[in-house]
């Protein structure tokens, strides 16, 4: 008998393993500048088009899109119960263990048959579904659009999600402008032509589907390289790799408690994002004639849906600074994932504070830049026709704005998988925000319906920063300092950008946090920057 073990007989390197050591990653400092250059230009098209909207549309029409995209967003997780969700949490995860593929392949399955149930619903009850989201039984051929809108989102979103779970922040970047781009152009082709409002909708599918091509091409070039293992393994390992991809029920209890949690909070959070304009259109208090006419469901739906089309004028900078943030977190994600596998918990806490601050400052001082050229935008380029959008879009600055930190900060609960706290403060902020509807907009009709949605994003805040202190993250004063800042819009733009100047040349002066932003620059830029 020998005296030592033998050692374990080692499978070779194939060429497949070696294939997959050319697979790449984006860091994250390219990630970043990569998708602001994209979201530039992209938002700066997402503006040119929702300015056009307003002119070539009335305000009830512009209320409809509102109403038809919201529904759109809405659907697409929730119908989905959160499975396409997994994708940034555990990609790497099963990355690393060999088994990329199989979990990849079961996630697609289960996408695939949650949408052609849904497809199936809409296409037999389109009356139904037209009341729900228009309060109105619609034409079955504008609901055979909007399920062909959600399955082009459906697609999109899965490749993105997908390559972004990879970190392929570029390929995502690029996915992003070419929708922006490719809805805008023809969408307007459309308007100007004379065309319909169920072919918007369908305009909007083929936006879709057009810009999956680059995602599923990236996906199709390095999906070998990126679903073999990237180290040597033993026979007895691969054998036990071998196992576990065959076993769905593992994969399945690893997978559902998140995928519930993520499910609740898309829920929960989209409900809250609709439930302001859908208290609009069903509860706006109406004129005294109008209640003593035969006509009061008529009047209803009408001044609703205009009011939803106000509303929506002044949320169109606002939301496109909602979309960066949410962009920023779904970059964000997937890097904080790596670092968790890792065990790097303070490099997870420093890239969520580092992103707090910086979502805080820019949107702050993006917000004070809108409200002063607002009354030149809506008088000029609206025509002076969305006067309630302009007086209401300083609160909806705001509470973008804190929608924005609250996505960043949700990053690190759903990293640290307590995603079921994000889910129960989305649950207080909703039963907040119909309570205040419900008291507000009787009184103060569709301003009332703004500064409650405004308190309720508020106390959606409060209780994720609550939750982030309790599960480890260091909530101090300095996420405080942050979270009020925007609320500084409401008094005067020139104050908030003072205040957002001083909170960030005092972090640049600090070297800690100089230090980390410099990472996040790309290496050519920072000995330049790091002299300053």
């Amino acid at each position: 008998m020998s005296s030592a073990a033998e050692p374990k007989p080692m499978t070779p390197v194939t060429n497949s393993q070696r294939s997959s050591r050319e697979f790449r990653v984006d860091s994250l400092a390219v990630g970043m500048v990569v998708m602001l250059a994209m979201t530039i230009v992209g938002r700066g098209i997402g503006f040119v088009r929702g300015m056009a909207f307003c002119r070539l549309m009335d305000d009830t029409d512009v209320g409809r899109w509102s109403m038809a995209f919201g529904f759109i967003t809405l659907i697409t997780p929730v119908m989905l119960f959160g499975i396409p969700g997994v994708l940034p949490k555990f990609t790497e995860h099963f990355r690393l263990k060999g088994q990329l593929r199989p979990f990849v392949r079961r996630i697609a399955t289960g996408t695939i048959v949650c949408t052609g149930v849904f497809v199936a619903a809409m296409a037999c009850f389109p009356g139904w579904f037209g009341w729900i989201i228009f309060l109105e039984s619609q034409s079955t051929a504008l609901i055979y659009a909007m399920a062909f809108a959600v399955v082009s989102m459906i697609v999109y979103n899965f490749s993105s999600d997908l390559n972004a779970s990879l970190r392929q922040v570029r390929v995502v970047s690029l996915m992003q402008f070419v929708h922006g781009v490719g809805f805008t152009v023809l969408s307007l082709v459309w308007l100007v032509s004379g065309g319909d409002f169920t072919g918007l909708v369908t305009v909007f599918a083929v936006a879709c589907l057009v810009a999956s091509v680059p995602g599923f091409w990236s996906l199709a070039k390095n999906w070998h390289a990126a679903a073999t293992p990237t180290v040597e393994v033993d026979a007895e390992t691969s054998s036990t790799t071998a196992s576990q991809n065959a076993s769905l029920s593992k994969m399945v209890r690893r997978l559902a408690p998140y995928a519930a949690a993520l499910w609740m909070t898309n829920l929960i959070g989209n409900l809250f994002e609709l439930s302001d304009r859908y208290m609009i259109l069903h509860f706006l208090p109406l004129p005294p004639d109008a209640l003593a006419s035969g006509s009061a469901d008529l009047i209803r739906e009408t001044m609703g849906q205009a009011a939803v089309g106000q509303y929506h004028s002044g949320r169109i900078i606002p939301m496109m600074l909602l979309s960066v943030g949410t962009m920023i977190a779904g970059v964000l994600m997937p890097y904080l994932s790596a670092d968790w596998e890792a065990k790097k918990l303070d490099s997870v806490r420093a890239r969520v504070g580092d992103a707090l601050l910086a979502v805080s400052l820019v949107f702050t001082i993006g917000g004070a830049f809108a409200i002063i050229i607002g009354p030149w935008m809506f008088d000029v380029l609206l025509q002076g026709r969305y006067r309630d959008g302009l007086a209401l879009m300083p609160l909806a600055l705001c509470f973008c704005t804190w929608s924005a930190l609250v996505m960043v900060g949700q990053c690190y609960l759903l990293t640290a998988e307590k995603g079921r706290a994000v889910a129960i403060a989305m649950f207080v902020g909703l039963v907040a925000n119909l309570t205040l509807n419900a008291i507000l907009l009787p009184r103060f009709g569709l301003m009332g319906a703004v500064v409650a949605t405004l308190l309720a994003h508020g106390v959606v805040m409060v209780c994720v920063w609550a939750a982030m202190m309790y599960f480890g993250y260091p909530v101090g004063a300095r996420t405080v300092m942050l979270s009020l800042l925007p609320f500084t819009l409401l008094a005067s733009p020139w104050v908030a950008v003072i205040l957002a100047i001083a909170i960030g040349w005092s972090q640049w002066r600090n070297p800690e946090s100089r230090q980390r932003l410099l990472e996040l620059v790309p290496a050519r830029f920072r000995e330049r920057l790091a002299e300053c």
